[in-house]
């Protein structure tokens, strides 16, 4: 099962992962975000992953087709993993770090 919180603060739209990230859970709440960013144009994304259980391979593709959508669209992506896990697995051009803190 996986949830979404979504928050939009001092310009930036945050995006938080809870739960499990994987092929059924990506590509039900997958559509609901991407329209959400193209309806709106956002500047300053940010993805916390640091609430994800798992994370599968449909995951991963889903978080680098969130980086092609940003591109797409002139935003800016960051993605929030304080273990890392994301960044080890695939190699986005993208800031990362440990907390939401450090973007405002």
């Amino acid at each position: 099962m996986l949830s979404i919180n979504f928050e939009f603060r001092k310009g930036i739209f945050f995006i938080r992962l809870i739960g499990d990230l994987n092929r059924e859970t990506s590509s039900k709440k997958g559509k609901e975000i991407i329209k959400i960013i193209e309806e709106n144009k956002f500047k300053y994304i940010v993805i916390n992953t640091n609430y994800l259980r798992t994370i599968d391979m449909t995951g991963i593709i889903y978080l680098s087709n969130m980086y092609n959508l940003t591109i797409k669209n002139n935003s800016n992506l960051i993605i929030c993993d304080k273990f890392k896990v994301i960044k080890n697995i695939i190699n986005l051009n993208v800031p990362n770090i440990e907390n939401e803190i450090e973007v405002l």
